[in-house]
């Protein structure tokens, strides 16, 4: 393995870890303390493996396993924390591995920040790693004064080539010509080039959402939810909902049925002023927990 891929190996090992100490602290309040050991992990240990493909190329994946030690006991931290004191090797389970996935999801937002791309943590499944995996090290743990064994980290090859490749791609991408001086050119060739540049952004597509209310879930509650239970929203029926563009406010209308498939129907397009007090509203740690 060359000194590059060696790099983004250990970076994307490292933004693991503070994304499942974020995620551990968000449901359990609890923050456990995590420290990335580049040694190989022991194979002789038994594990439950999760593999995790990204789908930054066509068998993108990474593999950590936990025993069932380090699994029970972080379970039961986020399960007492929700006010469930007693709990089967089951629900420890589903629970770490809910805390997995939620921390393996905030790692591909961030690659995909990175590289200035979305990347998407498709569906996982529980299965050990194939001999001859491209990296492997181990993460010390501990809970408070509980050290507890170590979790492994594997990542293959075409993993760590593909975010070589896209690195590569971003950083090439930055590159800017030099600007022409002011006095080059005439306007019109000036108003000619900004068209062009304004008909390249009108190809570019924006996330598009609608928010039919929010509410605020304690931990414990969220964990009881079942199939058929239901959430109240702070917003009437009646009222009209909000379209939002890249985390936006940009207007508010209501809901209409078109050929089977659920529409809005503009009523009201915001000021440049009114987006900027919305989305102040909407992006406050309160109005987090939308639904």
């Amino acid at each position: 393995m060359n000194a590059l891929i060696a790099q983004h190996a250990q970076a994307l090992v490292e933004q693991w870890r503070d994304d499942f100490v974020g995620v551990m602290q968000a449901m359990g309040d609890f923050c456990p303390k995590l420290e990335v050991d580049l040694s190989p992990p022991s194979r002789n240990v038994e594990m439950l493996w999760w593999n995790q493909p990204l789908d930054l190329a066509a068998d993108a994946a990474i593999w950590i396993g936990t025993s069932e030690e380090t699994w029970s006991v972080l379970g039961q931290r986020i399960l007492a924390a929700a006010g469930v004191e007693s709990s089967g090797p089951s629900e420890l389970k589903d629970t770490y591995l809910e805390v997995l996935r939620q921390s393996l999801g905030a790692l591909a937002r961030a690659v995909g920040s990175r590289l200035e791309r979305e990347v998407t943590a498709t569906a996982g499944v529980e299965q050990a790693p194939p001999a001859g995996v491209a990296f492997g090290c181990q993460i010390k743990i501990s809970a408070g004064d509980q050290e507890l064994p170590r979790i492994a980290f594997h990542i293959n090859r075409d993993m760590l080539e593909a975010l070589q490749d896209y690195t590569r791609q971003a950083a090439e991408s930055k590159v800017v010509s030099r600007p022409a001086p002011a006095d080059e050119g005439t306007g019109d060739e000036f108003s000619a080039r900004a068209c062009g540049t304004l008909d390249l952004l009108l190809d570019v597509e924006m996330p598009v959402s609608v928010s039919f209310g929010r509410t605020q879930v304690r931990v414990q509650d969220i964990l009881k939810l079942i199939t058929g239970s239901i959430i109240e929203l702070d917003r009437g029926i009646s009222e009209p909902v909000e379209v939002i563009v890249n985390n936006c406010i940009i207007a508010r209308g209501e809901v209409v049925v078109v050929d089977g498939n659920y529409g809005v129907r503009i009523n009201e397009v915001m000021s440049r002023k009114e987006r900027l007090q919305e989305s102040r509203k909407y992006l406050l740690p309160a109005s987090s927990n939308r639904h």
